[in-house]
Parts: C-alpha cells; structure tokens; sequence
C-alpha cells in the first residue's frame, strides 16, 4: 500500500511575503465511515457488523465522559486520547492569577502508541492529482491552491 500525497502551494507563515511555494501534503481519496469498518472488522472475527457498531457507538460514548473527568483515555496498541486547553492569556507571574476564565476551549488531542508508529513506519508514496482528493473543510480554509501532479488516475497500489 503506497500513502497519496499530493503538491500544495503555501505561504510561508513565517515570511508571508516571501513567495508562495509548493510541497508535499498528504492527500484524503475517500473516507470512510464505522458502517463500513464494522462489516470489515465482522469479516475477520465472529462478531456480527450489529455487535461491532454497538461496541464502537458505546466507546464514542464513554470516551468523551473519562475525558471530560480528566483521564486519558488509553486504547492499548491504537494510542491515547487527552484533552488540551485553548486558551486567551500570556501567561502570569503567579500560579494564583491564573482561572478558567483564562480557557476559551478544549483540544482533543490523540497520540499514538508506538505500536501504531511501527505499522506506519517507511511506508511508499504515490502522488496523486488533487482533483481526486477530498478535503476536510477545515484544510481547505486554510490552503491557498493545489497543484495538477503528474497522474491523472488515483494509483490502485
């Protein structure tokens, strides 16, 4: 399996003067959803698609609730979940200045366990075209352009 990138135009954030350039970003062909997951996961256990989707609609429940507890929430060789704070000030002198009113909203973050890294590490890459690919709304606020590559089909790699 080969990782799809794509070339993007950016400015750099630390010169927004200096001329836009390109480099490589990962690329999103498709997502997919837990319907989808569920019946592949069911194909290689005994479990049916029904049970998964109860197991995985239970863990989005529950997870959000040790979180806001303050836990973090470790899904063994898959990684941690944990929370970050946004926040407003630029810090203060004392520890007592500091209140919640200082907070102006939470971060998940996620950090890999590195089980997880070694199943990621030295994968092979294929660029795509960015007319295939599909941008989180988010990503595509805060990108400038992308760039034709040099294939016009998604590799099957």
């Amino acid at each position: 399996m080969a990782v799809p990138f794509i070339s993007r135009l950016r400015i750099n954030p630390q010169n927004k003067k200096a001329p836009a350039k390109y480099y490589p970003a990962a690329a999103c062909i498709a997502e997919i959803g837990i319907n989808q997951l569920a019946e592949e996961i069911s194909e290689s256990t005994t479990l049916t698609a029904t049970d998964i989707l109860g197991v995985i609609n239970s863990l989005l429940r529950i997870i959000p609730k040790y979180l806001m507890l303050g836990y973090k929430v470790r899904l063994d060789t898959f990684g941690a979940f944990k929370f970050g704070l946004k926040t407003n000030c630029k810090g203060y002198n004392t520890a007592k200045e500091v209140t919640a009113n200082d907070i102006t909203g939470l971060k998940i973050l996620f950090l890999a366990d590195s089980m997880m890294k070694a199943r990621l590490q030295k994968p092979q890459y294929t660029k795509l075209d960015a007319r295939f690919i599909v941008e989180d709304e988010e990503e595509s606020a805060s990108s400038s352009s992308d760039s034709s590559s040099q294939q016009n089909e998604p590799s099957g790699e």
